[in-house]
């Protein structure tokens, strides 16, 4: 979908185009925003993702996330409550939804390859012979631009709606076999786009040909139900000072974190700052 100059500019979605996304993401279980975001503030959050990307190894497989520091730009609005991005998913889960600080990126490096055809979490309801509506949706946002040679992710659209098998109760070899029946498209996109997607889509990530890591953001948002989210109690907090900065939208986002006064990390970055 191609967003209007006006949409862009006030980061809001008309009422026709989001009844459109919803409908994309309803039917084929993802929806892409192409050039949603500017592309100096993308060009931005790529160098500073490439720079955390380099004090690390790779991992053995080529795939993996980049962890973010807890600084600008990281914490920039735009990644921590995208406006395209909640606009439909508070369309489809409601406006007290949650999600987990802090979040990470999908990133292959050159000469990773295949991944297994796989959903990221099943139906609530997995004995139910229908889908019900999506518990959780994921924001991704692409720092480059997504194709065929850099691995742009492969997907079967409709596939969140398959309700009679999971791929955690079939065999991978079962899974690819019954993908070939089912028709698949590449998720090309320029960087800047915003992707909603349902996690129970069936997809798979592709081989990077390239000499460039290729990176996006991704960010999980649960829908709020009647009982307290306590196993978050048991995860890492996040420092006061951290929450301090987030917006308010964000900090309503993230408010079932546990808050700590001091963070070595943050220490770390403070100490790396006066340097």
């Amino acid at each position: 979908m191609i967003l209007t100059p006006a949409e862009q500019k006030n980061s809001s979605l008309s009422d026709g185009t989001l009844t459109k996304a919803l409908r994309h993401l309803r039917e084929a279980g993802f929806v892409i925003l192409e050039r949603a975001l500017p592309l100096g503030w993308v060009d931005e959050m790529r160098v500073a993702f490439e720079e955390e990307g380099r004090r690390c190894d790779p991992p053995e497989d080529g795939r993996g996330g980049i962890a973010i520091r807890f600084e600008m730009p990281f914490l920039d609005p735009l990644a921590v409550e995208n406006p395209f991005g909640l606009q439909i998913i508070e369309a489809v889960l409601g406006t007290d939804i949650w999600s987990i600080f802090p979040y990470h990126t999908n990133t292959t490096w050159p000469g990773a390859g295949k991944q297994h055809i796989h959903r990221d979490t099943c139906h609530l309801f997995p004995e139910l012979p229908y889908a019900l509506p999506p518990s959780l949706l994921i924001v991704h946002i692409p720092l480059v631009d997504f194709s065929d040679e850099n691995g742009s992710t492969e997907v079967w659209p409709g596939s969140h709606l398959i309700t009679d098998s999971a791929p955690d109760s079939l065999k991978a070899e079962e899974i690819e076999e019954r993908a070939l029946a089912l028709p698949s498209i590449r998720t090309n996109m320029p960087a800047g786009s915003v992707v909603v997607r349902d996690m129970r889509i069936w997809h798979r990530g592709m081989p990077n040909n390239t000499e460039t890591v290729r990176t996006m953001l991704s960010i999980v948002y649960f829908r709020q139900f009647h009982r307290y989210p306590d196993h978050l109690v048991n995860m890492g907090g996040i420092p006061a000072l951290v929450m301090d900065q987030l917006p308010p939208r964000a900090k309503s986002i993230y408010r079932y974190h546990p808050i700590k006064e001091s963070d070595s990390h943050t220490r770390e970055n403070e100490d790396m700052a006066k340097d």
